[in-house]
Formats: structure tokens, sequence, C-alpha cells
């Protein structure tokens, strides 16, 4: 005698499942993004027995990566999982968009001013996104980051060029 599932019943039956799934493609993604990293470091030395070269913590963390790629790309491939029903781009353009901004605004505006303006926008991202929230968590996170880079670490990272100088 076989045993149904409840929550088959409920949704209508058998839900199609695939071996092209979300960590199949997420391993894919993950792969190629270390691929990239470490292919972008190959100029830089990483060092020797005697000391840490500048290249070594880059493809360390490609290498990394790319395992982890290879392992959700297993469990992907071994288990029978949900297929893919849709995908949105909303995620993926709001946070390069958010990297782009904060790129092109840190040293001509500073770090308060690049630093909200990327959260503002990598926070758009999610629909579910409440104002009041990213405002408060933009404002510790700018303080945040002003003390770990500049009192803490003191990085010459511009603060507000434009009224502070660099």
């Amino acid at each position: 005698m076989a045993v149904e599932d409840p929550a088959d019943r409920s949704a209508g039956g058998a839900t199609p499942r695939t071996r092209l799934n979300r960590e199949v493609f997420a391993g894919l993604f993950l792969i190629v993004s270390a691929a990239v990293g470490y292919f972008g470091t190959l100029p830089l030395d990483a060092g020797s027995m005697s000391g840490v070269g500048p290249g070594l913590l880059p493809k360390a963390v490609s290498l990394g990566l790319a395992a982890f790629g290879v392992y959700l790309m297993v469990i992907g491939l071994l288990g029978n999982h949900e297929r893919i029903d849709g995908f949105s781009l909303r995620g993926t353009i709001f946070i390069l968009g958010a990297i782009l901004a904060f790129a092109a605004t840190v040293r001509p505006l500073g770090l308060l001013v690049a630093g909200p303006l990327a959260m503002l926008i990598s926070s758009m991202a999610d629909p579910d996104t409440r104002p009041l929230e990213i405002v408060i968590f933009t404002a510790f996170m700018t303080a945040g980051c002003y003390l770990l880079f500049k009192v803490v670490l003191h990085l010459p990272i511009p603060l507000l060029p434009p009224l502070l100088g660099y």
C-alpha cells in the first residue's frame, strides 16, 4: 500500500522535478565567478614560504568559492529538486547597480555619500523592504564603516571631499 504525501495532495499532484535546478545554477554561477576572480589575480604574486604576497588571499577566496560551487552542483545533481519556474532580474540589477554607484561615487563624493547611496540602491532589490528600516540600517552601517575604516584601520578613504577635502 502506497502512502501519499499530504503536501502533494494539497498542491494538486506531484511537483515537476529536474536536474537543472536552483542549486545547479547557483553552483555554476559561483564557479564562473571564482574563475573570473582567479584569472583576474594571475598577475599578482601569491608569495613564498617566507611571506604572503598580494595575490594569495584573492586566489584562496576564489578557490574556496569554486569548491563551494562544485558542492552546490553535486547536491543539485544528486538530489531530486524542484525545477525553476521563473527568474527575476530585479535583485541582480539593483545589487550590480549599487556596486557600480559605489565605485563611481566613492572618490569624488566620499564614503559618507557613496556608502549610503549603495545601501539605498541595493535595498530596492527586495520588494518587501520598508523605508524606515532601510534608513535606520543605512545610518548605523555608515557610522560603522566610518569607525572601522577611518578610526580603527586609518585607511585613506575620502569621507566627504567636497566639504572636508580628501
